[in-house]
């Protein structure tokens, strides 16, 4: 079940919230604690834009682990991403996925229908920032992709229309690249998820602007960033947020058309380099990301992947310290064309 007609009387939601992407909106019910830790990660989504749907959100606070008000579903389970220190479960009976952070968050969602229910224990801070944070994202991903909006794994910057999608996990310096992006002077579409959907018969990218979250190390680099050294840091995140429109006033944009794919490598060189890389190697990288779930979305999903990097050109880039000269080097990526690359 994905919600109780009996819910105990400690079960708060105090307020409601209301925030749009690209025609979706995102309807929430939850406590003022939960409100503010949604407020502060999606304030940019920009909130104009015809009505094409909407998605609703419950965060219920309880008190303790015994008081949770949802349950995991029975049936038979798959499961479709390795969650740390818990469970994420899908459901093909009812289009149903299952998310467990230990015992202080329990999430029930159902993609097709456009609605989940959180269970968490507020009392512990890492509860309201995994609940509001990877725990969401993971649902976001799935509601939107039943709806023609499919995710990919990147960073996203843009420069005259034309989209710079940056993929790549943990300590491929990809924090330190949108940093030097910003730097330059591109606009900002996400941190770290972008969105692929068709517009008149050609793809458009996404923008999901969040703040870009950056290491010690990176703060290190960019004298402007120094500021956050003793900034405090999350509970439960080692990284510090950066908001581009306030630190560098970038411009955020809505979308943009796909210029370029690069994936970072760290070189420890001085000097970064750039080649073309094929389209089986960019693939194979891209889809590690994808979260098999429900098999016709997901098919989809692959589709739109396999166009996006067919068409647009892919490079691997050896990332050095020309922090200054990067974006000239990305910059000029988005005048070169597929064709010209492998003539």
């Amino acid at each position: 079940m994905l919600a109780t007609d009996a819910f105990k009387p400690m079960n708060k939601m105090e307020t409601s919230r209301t925030y749009r992407f690209h025609g979706l909106e995102f309807r929430v019910r939850c406590s003022a604690a939960m409100g503010a830790f949604l407020d502060d990660r999606f304030r940019v989504l920009p909130p104009e834009g015809d009505l094409r749907g909407t998605i609703s959100l419950d965060f219920w606070s309880v008190p303790d682990p015994s008081q949770h008000c949802v349950e995991k579903p029975p049936g038979q389970e798959r499961i479709f991403y390795d969650f740390p220190r818990g469970e994420a479960c899908s459901f093909e009976t009812g289009d149903q996925l299952y998310l467990r952070f230990e015992n202080g968050v329990r999430v029930l969602g159902s993609p097709g229908l456009g609605y989940a229910s959180f269970s968490l224990v507020e009392l512990e801070p890492a509860n309201l920032f995994m609940a509001s944070h990877l725990m969401l994202t993971i649902l976001l991903v799935e509601f939107l992709k039943r709806r023609g909006c499919y995710s990919m794994h990147a960073a996203g910057f843009s420069k005259n229309g034309k989209a710079i999608l940056l993929p790549g996990g943990s300590g491929a310096g990809k924090s330190t690249l949108s940093i030097t992006l910003l730097r330059g002077g591109f606009d900002y579409l996400s941190d770290d998820m972008v969105y692929l959907r068709r517009a008149a018969g050609d793809l458009t990218v996404l923008g999901f602007p969040e703040g870009v979250d950056v290491t010690d190390q990176t703060i290190t680099f960019f004298p402007e960033l120094v500021f956050l050294r003793n900034a405090p840091k999350s509970v439960a995140w080692a990284k510090q947020s950066v908001r581009p429109e306030e630190v560098y006033a970038a411009k955020v944009v809505r979308e943009a058309h796909p210029g370029a794919i690069v994936f970072p490598k760290i070189s420890g060189k001085e000097r970064s380099d750039v080649r073309p890389i094929n389209t089986k190697e960019a693939f194979r990288e891209i889809i590690a990301n994808l979260l098999l779930t429900e098999a016709r979305s997901c098919q989809s999903h692959l589709d739109i992947l396999t166009e996006l990097v067919r068409q647009t050109p892919c490079y691997r880039l050896e990332t050095g310290r020309d922090f200054d000269r990067i974006p000239i080097l990305l910059a000029d990526l988005l005048s070169v064309s597929r064709e010209e690359i492998h003539a």
